[in-house]
């Protein structure tokens, strides 16, 4: 197949698969896709520790056995906010929804003396509209300074998945914003999860309730409280899991005092990567060695999916999310474009290289020259042999057409056959002539004793077999006989023609020489003429070659020395 073709071909398949996986991906139909692709790359970086500056008091199954039934009155609320505060906590972000009275002012009030203190944080999911300023919390938390009370819900991602979180929600800070002092314009950002469930460091509701916890769990740290028991359903899935709410704001807390660790590439690296990972496979298929384009096009498409991943996952244990969908869709499309192109067009042009050269050359050199993708341009030294039947054209005149073709035919088999039993070449029909080449275009180092061989195996085998069926089919009772002309020298050797037709040639002045040869057979009784090049390169004459003499060849400043036979 020509460069050009296979460029084109690469080209129009990368350009394709660009634009399709461009196209879903502005469609926005990769979303859950990237979105798993994150999850994933969190399953693989592992744990990272327990955050160092956040703890959870959780509200798990042992509270209610030792505190009774759910919801616990206020005051016990009360009593933990102020055992933390003792204990040196930096603050107390208590992620309980306090939506309603309690129906126990006393309880309520104890609640709201507790959370006076401005290290504390309560959370809230309902969000009450009062007027045209900022949404203001439900009425239980309006004794709470409004400053200190944050949205306690977080997004919902892709699949029911929560990633994310924002600053703040209808004008009201979120919670996680508020126990870290992050900002609350800030946007939706993703959540660096630490580890799976439990990672951050959790102390039992109950034991800060009866004050028997140690205080150097909590000291100068953020404080999340609120509930982890799987009944309180407040329990959501993470990319790593199963998580409660409390621990799940506390990643995020931490998220916000490490400074956002996880940075969003954005577009223009994606569309760098699809475009860089489109051409992948197509551009494999472009040099002829090694492998073949099939092969190539395999490989780099495995190649560029691994890259992609370990890619992507360093980038992440970085900081850095680089999108991988698009870019991944983009590689499995070229790659199988590249791959159903290149197995088309590969096919097709093995059948061409196939047909042009089987009728010249042996399978084996077809084969070779098959998976050589046709023949490069190249000089090579090879042994030239032209052959010219005698007194045809005097027979032809006497025959009918179809004989004519029988008897052409016949010849030509004869002629091609001892070519091809020698390793050589066909290049081309020349009327009763035929040019023929050893040692191109695949190399053969004893090209010159093939030829010889070849052109015995012609005049003293295929020749008497050749008159003997002329004569048994009746078609003459005269005796042909043929010309041969051999020379050794350098030839250009290639494959020449258009995408349509392709054949073989073996241009050169060794092949000039070689046709002057068999010139001298017309007015000589000899029928093999080669030249002293030829002799030399076999080893010196044998099987019954001498000397003829020198003969001047137009165009040449010194005589060819000549042996006959």
């Amino acid at each position: 197949m020509l460069a050009g073709s296979r460029v084109a071909r690469a080209v129009v398949v990368g350009v394709l698969a660009a634009a399709i996986a461009g196209g879903i991906w502005a469609a926005g139909w990769l979303e859950r896709p990237e979105s798993n692709l994150v999850d994933a790359r969190f399953k693989v970086r592992g744990d990272q520790g327990s955050p160092p500056e956040v703890v959870v008091v959780g509200i798990d199954e042992n509270a209610f056995a030792h505190l009774g039934q759910w919801p616990f009155p206020r005051r016990f609320h009360a009593r933990v906010i102020r055992n933390l505060l003792a204990a040196g906590a930096a603050k107390v972000v208590y992620d309980v929804q306090f939506s309603e009275p309690s129906g126990s002012r006393r309880s309520d009030q104890a609640l709201l003396d507790a959370a006076q203190d401005p290290r504390v944080i309560l959370g809230t999911a309902d969000i009450v509209r009062a007027g045209p300023g900022r949404p203001a919390a439900p009425d239980i938390l309006a004794g709470v300074d409004r400053d200190r009370v944050g949205y306690a819900n977080l997004p919902l991602s892709s699949g029911g998945v929560m990633r994310t979180f924002t600053g703040s929600k209808d004008g009201v800070p979120s919670l996680a914003s508020l126990g870290a002092g992050g900002d609350p314009e800030q946007g939706e950002r993703e959540i660096d999860f630490a580890g799976g469930i439990g990672t951050v460091t959790t102390i039992p509701f109950h034991r800060v309730f009866f004050d028997r916890f140690s205080e150097r769990r909590v000291k100068d740290r953020i404080v999340v409280v609120g509930a982890t028991a799987p009944t309180l359903q407040d329990v959501h899935t993470t990319p790593l899991g199963s998580m409660s709410g409390p621990e799940i704001n506390a990643n995020a807390i931490q998220t916000i005092l490490d400074g956002y660790p996880l940075q969003d590439t954005g577009v223009a690296v994606g569309i760098l990567l699809l475009l860089a990972a489109a051409f992948a496979a197509p551009l494999a298929t472009l040099p002829k060695r090694p492998l073949g384009p099939l092969a190539r096009a395999l490989i780099a498409g495995a190649a560029g999916f691994a890259m992609l991943l370990a890619g992507a996952q360093l980038a992440f244990d970085g900081g850095w999310i680089v999108p991988l969908a698009a870019p991944l869709l983009a590689l499995v499309l070229g790659t199988l474009g590249a791959v159903a192109a290149t197995y088309a067009t590969e096919v097709r042009a093995r059948h061409r290289v196939r047909a042009a050269f089987a009728r010249f050359v042996p399978p084996a050199v077809v084969d070779e020259i098959v998976e050589r993708d046709g023949i490069p341009p190249r000089r090579v030294e090879a042994t030239v042999m032209f052959c010219d039947l005698r007194g045809f054209t005097a027979l032809a005149e006497g025959l009918q057409p179809d004989q004519v073709i029988e008897v052409l035919n016949r010849y030509l088999g004869l002629v091609s056959g001892a070519v091809f039993d020698h390793g050589g070449t066909v290049v081309s029909y020349q009327g009763d002539g035929v040019m023929s080449v050893f040692g191109a275009p695949i190399e053969q180092p004893d090209h010159a004793a093939r030829a010889l061989a070849a052109a015995r195996q012609i005049a003293r085998d295929g020749l008497p077999r050749f008159n003997r069926w002329l004569h048994d089919r009746g078609l003459t009772d005269r005796t042909l006989d043929v010309g041969i002309g051999v020379n050794t020298g350098a030839v250009m050797s290639g494959s020449v023609g258009s995408e349509r037709r392709l054949e073989y040639a073996a241009v050169g002045d060794a092949t000039n020489v070689a046709a002057r040869l068999q010139a001298l057979s017309r007015d000589a009784p000899e029928r093999i003429f080669v030249a002293s090049t030829t002799v030399d390169q076999a080893g010196g004459p044998a099987d019954g070659l001498r000397r003829f003499g020198e003969i001047e060849l137009r165009g040449r400043s010194e005589p060819v020395v000549v042996y006959a036979a």
